[in-house]
């Protein structure tokens, strides 16, 4: 028997011909904790979010949650300034949506919309009901002048949000404390009307949510299992009314904001699996793309233009979209979906570019880009046979097993700076797309991280690490003939006459009655170009008194070359379930994500990250399912390909109490296996798991 807790199948239900999926399972794992009461409301406001008018420069709308007991909810709000606030205004709710829960509360959703307010300004705010309230929060309307501000990014939360999804949430925080929006990709849960699990994506992007502005989109799982939209969807996010009129299904699901210069477009790419949705999403992006004062333009959807994992091929939703895209130049097309990184163009983009640019760094044209906030993860498609080459695009970087967040830096002279970066903070991929004042634009990838941005910083003070458009040379490294005249081998006249009767070219001579060039020759009667020559009879370039030393070093992989990595090493070959093994690995490209994996069946054990020489090193735990007998660590690096292996041999596991619990490991595939050969035959529908780390399936 399957017994709750212990596996979940992931059932991808498809449409247009094996298109887009538009549902999936999954779910919670049993809690230690009953979540009612966990998540019971209370006359307390929780849950509080930012979402953007179709005015943001002088209004704001904020949605907070209580039980249902709270009568009169309002918002308070007053300027900013450094002490305690005086002279707050307020304003009540303008609605309130009520409804019974799934934990068997009755919750109560109020929405309030903050108007006249100043351009650039940030307020303080609070929500509650005249007598208990929230804390003093913080939002800053957008500026009359465009660009300069920034903005995050997230693919799919989806599982497991409070434990794994925050650090990426928070990460990101961090990375911009004072961005002004973030864009959500959809699946920002599992199950639709689960209010454990949207109080757990509250509790995830924490105070974030009520300091910026919330721009979230719908997927497949705010629709499943139900096939309608999540009902705390409308009741928690109040977005422009502007979408297509003749299809009320998609109000608050479709629409746009104009903030500071950037066009922000969401649509829903789940309700697109009908026609009628499809057609009128299709001719109001049309007009919407073709009436837009402003200077850049994002868009964002749940289901890729270009899949990047699982044999996906979103066909209807290219043909119908991408077109607009192409020929409205659209500048960021933000994707989810497919729990793995990628980021490309059409090849067609790589043609005729200004001023010699490079192809293989370079493009004009939209940026796809397909990301993942959350821990579950797929396998992408191999390079060269996907369905972005299939299609005419080129799938420029590609990432596995990685939880990402994106900032997003829009200057004031023509440059939108993206940087996508790992849980960790460490750099993935970042590009720059540039505008001249025409209106010509260039897309080109950029290794140079910037330290800060707009959203670094505010009141004034100058963001750190932004680089120039076109650097130039600063002048202040330039090599001149003193650079440091304390440690100039050519002493002035009387460097330290009381120490050296008779000044040489050597500052210190007194311990080297004949001075050489070797500052410090104590130890050598004659000096070679070696400092330490004790332990190599013949002295080479490598210092190491290694049996065969060379002069060259073994090269850095080029990133996308493949092969084997230089060597592997683990700490013992023989290992119990359960137990934990060092494993370290040379060759790879410096910086490069490392997949250490256990095979045959691939788990993915832990990534590292390699230094400078393109070295790694982790201490590993073998899962307590793992069948005995032998196994591979496979060591991937996730850039340039190259691999590394090790046997070893996992033992019994310890009898006793413990040899008693269920199998986890190589029994769980053949359980799906079985499991989704019958569901196949049965109706023909697909079957795909995800086994993530915590064995956590979905």
């Amino acid at each position: 028997m399957i017994t709750a807790g212990c596996l979940a199948v992931v059932i991808g239900l498809t449409s247009f011909g094996g298109g887009v999926a538009v549902a999936a399972g999954g779910g919670l794992a049993p809690p230690a904790v009953d979540p009612k009461t966990v998540h019971a409301p209370t006359a307390v406001p929780d849950r509080v979010i930012l979402t953007p008018t179709a005015t943001p420069t002088t209004s704001q709308s904020v949605t907070w949650r209580t039980s249902d007991a709270v009568t009169t909810p309002r918002v308070e709000w007053a300027l900013s300034g450094p002490s305690t606030p005086s002279g707050a205004q307020s304003v009540d709710a303008a609605s309130t949506v009520r409804y019974d829960a799934d934990l068997g509360y009755q919750v109560a959703h109020h929405t309030a919309t903050i108007a006249g307010l100043t351009a650039d300004t940030t307020y303080i705010y609070r929500v509650g009901d005249g007598e208990t309230w929230g804390e003093w929060l913080e939002f800053t309307t957008a500026s009359d002048t465009p660009g300069n501000f920034s903005f995050l990014v997230q693919g799919d939360a989806q599982n497991d949000n409070k434990a794994y999804t925050s650090r990426t949430f928070r990460a990101a925080f961090e990375a911009r404390p004072y961005a002004r929006a973030v864009v959500h990709a959809g699946d920002l849960i599992d199950t639709d009307n689960s209010d454990a699990e949207w109080g757990e994506w509250h509790e995830a992007a924490a105070f974030s949510n009520q300091y910026l502005n919330v721009l979230a989109a719908t997927g497949n799982h705010e629709y499943w299992p139900s096939a309608v939209l999540s009902r705390n969807w409308r009741a928690q996010f109040e977005y422009p009314l502007n979408g297509p009129a003749s299809q009320p299904t998609l109000s608050e699901t479709v629409y746009y904001v104009d903030y500071q210069g950037v066009r922000f477009i969401t649509l829903d790419s789940t309700q697109a699996g009908v026609a009628a949705a499809r057609d009128a999403q299709t001719a109001w992006l049309d007009g919407v793309l073709a009436d837009n004062p402003n200077q850049w333009t994002v868009v964002t959807f749940h289901h890729p233009m270009y899949s990047v994992t699982s044999g996906r091929d979103n066909a209807v939703l290219r043909n119908a979209w991408q077109p607009l895209f192409e020929k409205y130049d659209v500048d960021l097309v933000v994707q989810g979906h497919d729990h793995a990184y990628g980021r490309g163009n059409l090849v067609a983009n790589e043609q005729n570019l200004p001023g010699g640019a490079d192809p293989a760094t370079s493009h004009t044209g939209p940026v796809y880009l397909v990301s993942v906030a959350g821990p579950k993860m797929y396998i992408p498609d191999p390079a060269g046979a996907n369905n972005w080459t299939a299609n005419g695009a080129n799938l420029r970087v590609v990432g596995r097993d990685v939880q990402l967040f994106q900032t997003v830096d829009v200057t004031s002279d023509g440059r939108m700076h993206v940087e996508a970066r790992t849980v960790d903070g460490a750099l993935f991929d970042a590009f720059t797309i540039k505008k001249d004042a025409a209106g010509a634009k260039l897309v080109t990838t950029d290794d140079t991280a910037w330290t800060g941005g707009p959203g670094s910083t505010r009141d004034g003070v100058a963001a750190p690490g932004t680089p120039d458009p076109e650097p130039t040379p600063e002048p202040t490294p330039t090599p001149t003939s003193t650079p440091e005249p304390t440690a100039t081998p050519e002493p002035t006249s009387t460097p330290e006459p009381t120490a050296t009767p008779e000044p040489t070219s050597t500052p210190e001579p007194t311990a080297t009655p004949e001075p050489t060039s070797t500052p410090e020759p104590t130890s050598t009667p004659e000096p070679t170009s070696t400092p330490e020559p004790t332990s190599t009879p013949e002295p080479t370039t490598v210092p190491t008194p290694t049996s065969q030393p060379t002069t060259t070093p073994t090269p850095a992989p080029t990133p996308g070359s493949g092969g084997t990595a230089t060597a592997m090493m683990i700490g013992d070959s023989v290992v119990a379930p359960g137990g934990s093994l060092s494993v370290s690995g040379t060759g790879f490209t410096p910086g490069e994500r490392v997949a250490i994996e256990l095979h045959s069946a691939p788990v993915t054990l832990a990534l590292s990250t390699a230094d400078a020489s393109g070295a790694i090193a982790a201490e590993v735990t073998i899962p307590a399912g793992t069948e005995p007998g032998e196994h591979t660590i496979v060591l991937t690096g996730l850039d340039s390909g190259r691999t590394a292996s090790a046997a070893i041999t996992v033992t019994q596991a310890s009898t006793g109490a413990a040899a008693t619990l269920p199998a986890t490991g190589a029994a769980l595939p053949v359980s799906l296996m079985v499991l989704g050969g019958a569901l196949a035959i049965g109706g023909g529908v697909i079957v795909s798991r995800s086994v993530l780390r915590n064995r956590k399936a979905s």
